[in-house]
């Protein structure tokens, strides 16, 4: 392999994303390409943003990055369920309330399924409603403000979707 060769057809890349093509095809090593990476950003004024966004984009790396993500996704959401009895979770305006607390200063989703002993999915479920509660009352021209949030809440996310297509309309 000629790398003065390799080297000249990765720095001809005019954009990001005809880089990271070249990068791919290209038969350096990891460290090789790294420093000629270095080198063509410099001379063509992008940033390493701007190659992080097409690599984001392109359809190998995407597969790459996508590949056991069932697997990791099943292992997360089973690590973090924190329901383990048979009492269905009742939630009320009190815990609803301070749920709203922990979600507005920023709390993971794991870190809130531990604290109300329940699963990642019912934290999402959660979060859902309050997002639903705030777009209908934001359609309906009101502040949507802590109580009118949870007590949107109190109705199921079907009943929000339909409300918020129904304001939506007019």
């Amino acid at each position: 392999m000629d790398y003065e060769k390799e080297k000249k057809k990765l720095l001809s890349a005019k954009t990001p994303e005809q880089y990271i093509e070249f990068s791919i095809k290209s038969k350096l090593e990891g460290p090789k390409k790294s420093s000629i990476t270095t080198e063509w950003l410099n001379k063509s004024g992008y940033s390493i943003d701007d190659i992080k966004y097409a690599r984001n984009r392109h359809p190998f790396w995407r597969e790459k990055r996508n590949k056991g993500s069932y697997e990791r996704n099943s292992r997360r959401l089973e690590y973090h369920n924190y329901y383990k009895t048979d009492e269905k979770i009742v939630w009320d305006d009190a815990k609803l309330s301070k749920f709203y607390d922990l979600n507005q200063e920023g709390n993971a989703d794991h870190e809130l399924a531990r604290l109300f002993k329940t699963s990642i999915p019912a934290v999402n479920h959660i979060r859902r409603k309050f997002r639903f509660s705030t777009i209908l009352l934001e359609l309906e021209k009101k502040k949507p403000n802590k109580a009118a949030v949870i007590k949107l809440s109190a109705h199921s996310e079907s009943v929000l979707k339909r409300l918020i297509k129904e304001k939506g309309k007019k």
